[in-house]
């Protein structure tokens, strides 16, 4: 095989590198999980904001992954280091960085530490493979100038990346608009015609707060998806105007307005069926529709807690969420501890994990929302009657009481249940 990184054209380093290094490229290749979790947790704990959510944990994850998945192609082809491109997921955080105002060093200082871990590895390996000092001399120095050269090459242009994304956004209107945006959600501001000024965006309206995100780290800048996304969901609602704000590289807070109120059938429509053009993958939360300033803050909250509801449900959670669906779960779990200790503690057996108790207990919920009548309880899970009656019976053994009267606890409890970790994935409770 003819190399392409001249260190390695030398008869004696290639030896050393096909019989020391590049089985070692196969071995980083099968280890990169590992090695990435590590760097993601010793930066958690030594720079926690960096990490703002779940979110971007994953993509820190799936950044360092894609980096060392690259630098074990590399080391076994024995190519140039520093000849690459970075990996997408690399770029969106670089962007997304510029956007949340994260700087510049505290971005390289996570890859310094990645690189620096790595080397620590790769210098395991080598000793542990090399038989003799002089070829264990020679793999270290070669393993090392090819890491920092590629280190040096990633962090060369992770900085373009990011200076470019800079100058784009100093020289855009989008930084007064997120900094408008900020204000006007922490209270700051309380003008209608001073905040439209500073948005662009007519405030003296009907908004409908959303979210647009995605759970997977792909392998592209994900913002384009999610601008389109909101792009999709303001047609749909014949909205007369957009406006969107940066949340992270997988997430984007938007608000569709017109001069018209929003319809609660408009809503229930979208959440049911969704924007047929609207990508697969994307996933949506929505508030209700307020109006005025104090409306553009309060449906944008209750987006804000529905996705976090979302969060919570897991692969329970539906695509298109809406907060009047869940708006007693998201009020009772902003103290997650406590709603989840009161859940257990009412519902007892019934908050078992099992598939066949938890269809037991959302039936029972249904039944109750439906004050208690089988035939509309029957028609909402598609179910007979005679099922409900039979559900309700037994939820009723397992609880130990009736369900006749006093069901204020057992409603709330059974609207936290959902977010209970280690349920069934399911999302039906038929």
């Amino acid at each position: 095989m003819e190399v392409e990184w001249s260190p390695v054209r030398e008869p004696a380093a290639q030896r050393v590198w096909r019989l020391v290094l590049r089985p070692i490229a196969g071995q980083l290749r099968a280890c990169a999980d590992e090695l990435a979790e590590r760097a993601v947790a010793r930066m958690r704990a030594e720079m926690p904001s960096l990490f703002a959510d779940a979110q971007a944990i994953e993509e820190h994850r799936v950044s360092t992954r894609a980096h060392l998945t690259q630098l074990a192609d590399t080391l076994e082809l024995a190519d140039d280091p520093q000849r690459f491109e970075l990996p997408g997921s690399t770029l969106g955080i670089m962007r997304s960085g510029v956007r949340r105002q994260i700087a510049l060093p505290d971005l390289m200082r996570f890859y310094r530490l990645a690189y620096e871990q790595v080397w620590q590895w790769m210098f395991t390996r080598v000793v542990a493979e090399t038989e003799n000092a002089e070829e264990q001399a020679a793999a270290l120095e070669l393993a090392t100038r090819w890491l920092f050269a590629y280190t040096d090459g990633a962090m060369v242009r992770g900085e373009h990346a990011y200076e470019l994304e800079r100058e784009s956004w100093m020289r855009s209107a989008a930084e007064a608009r997120a900094a408008a945006i900020e204000d006007i959600l922490a209270g700051r501001e309380g003008d209608v015609a001073r905040a439209s000024t500073r948005l662009r965006y007519e405030v003296n309206r009907h908004h409908l707060g959303v979210i647009v995100w995605l759970e997977r780290v792909p392998d592209h800048d994900a913002q384009p998806e999610l601008g389109d996304a909101l792009a999709e969901l303001a047609r749909v609602f014949e909205a007369e105007s957009v406006l969107s704000h940066h949340l992270g590289s997988l997430a984007l807070a938007g608000w569709v307005s017109r001069r018209n109120p929003f319809g609660a059938n408009d809503i229930d429509t979208v959440v049911a069926a969704g924007a047929a053009t609207i990508p697969p993958g994307v996933r949506i939360a929505f508030g209700e529709p307020w109006h005025g300033l104090s409306g553009f803050r309060q449906s944008h909250v209750q987006a804000i807690h529905a996705r976090r509801v979302a969060s919570l449900l897991g692969p329970r959670a539906e695509d298109r969420l809406r907060y009047r669906d869940i708006a007693v779960a998201a009020l009772c779990t902003t103290d997650l501890d406590h709603a989840h200790a009161f859940a257990r503690n009412v519902l007892g057996p019934l908050a078992d994990d099992d598939e066949t108790t938890y269809r037991l207990a959302m039936t029972l919920s249904v039944y109750l929302e439906e004050n208690r009548s089988r035939r509309r309880a029957a028609e909402r899970l598609t179910v007979h009657p005679n099922t409900i009656s039979y559900r309700v019976h037994q939820a009723e053994e397992i609880l130990g009481r009736s369900v006749d009267t006093d069901t204020l606890d057992l409603r709330l409890a059974l609207a936290i249940l959902p977010t209970l970790p280690g349920l069934p994935s399911g999302t039906a409770p038929w």
